[in-house]
């Protein structure tokens, strides 16, 4: 069965709506070069802000600006008032420290649990807010009804987007938990055993049928899976499009709106 990701973001829209309640709120968004895919992500993300009302404001800078004067633009950009949440789209360009620039970002205006602060927060939980990606799993196991105790899962990838605070949720909800990362060294020997399957690598075809066991959930964050032939394996998968990245986007206004309302 195919995860409707487009439906699960319309209902937790409607929730946002009414938590929102005709408050004036501005999101802004950083993007450093010209990538076309984050460029394309961002979009998605200005109408989805709009449909609610939410001022969407885009700050761009060059690929080549140095990690100390991004960090001291982010920097105005979150002191700035009128801006109530601040998200900077991943990847930044491979001379940035990236780390070092999403701590610029304060906690209480960070829908993407991505400061060191806000990361610090959800794993010992105290942070009013989950990881966008959390949140999507999160939602997507309750709308089907799918507990997680005693569960097998598998992780491919250990970034700060997906893996790491996914697998730390995962854990945290009863299952057992395994990482596959790039030094594993017989990814099938692990994922063939997993109930549940999620993966924030970004590597086409990481994934293929021969490493699904049938009825396998799968929750593909990056493309990593071969949609074609794991789908006729999985009792439930995302689809490449209108998967998970509604889900997400959605959670991340939910989470903006969240962060103005406890710190109000």
């Amino acid at each position: 069965m195919l995860i409707d990701g487009r439906k699960i973001a319309e209902e937790s829209n409607i929730e946002t709506f009414k938590l929102l309640n005709k408050a004036k709120l501005r999101l802004a968004a950083v993007l450093v070069g010209d990538y076309a895919e984050s460029r394309k992500f961002l979009e998605y993300k200005r109408i989805a802000a709009g449909k609610l009302g939410i001022d969407f404001r885009l700050y761009e800078f060059l690929e080549n600006i140095t990690t100390q004067k991004l960090r001291k633009e982010i920097v105005s950009i979150a002191k700035a008032s009128v801006n109530n949440g601040v998200i900077i789209e991943l990847p930044l360009p491979k001379h940035i420290n990236a780390q070092y620039i999403l701590n610029a970002v304060p906690i209480e205006k960070d829908p993407d649990v991505l400061s060191e602060k806000a990361q610090g927060s959800f794993f010992v939980g105290r942070s009013p807010i989950l990881p966008p990606s959390v949140e999507t799993i999160k939602q997507i196991f309750s709308k089907n009804i799918i507990s997680l105790l005693g569960k097998n899962c598998a992780v491919f990838g250990y970034g700060i987007l997906v893996g790491k605070p996914v697998a730390h949720w995962l854990a945290s909800q009863g299952a057992t938990v395994s990482i596959i990362n790039e030094f594993t060294s017989n990814p099938k020997q692990i994922s063939i055993n997993a109930d549940i399957i999620i993966s924030g690598v970004g590597k086409t075809n990481l994934i293929t049928a021969d490493m699904v066991k049938d009825s396998t959930i799968v929750i593909d964050f990056a493309r990593d899976v071969d949609f074609e032939n794991v789908s006729k394996k999985a009792s439930l998968i995302t689809p490449p499009t209108g998967g998970v990245g509604p889900i997400v986007i959605a959670t991340v206004l939910k989470n903006l709106i969240t962060l103005k309302i406890s710190t109000s």
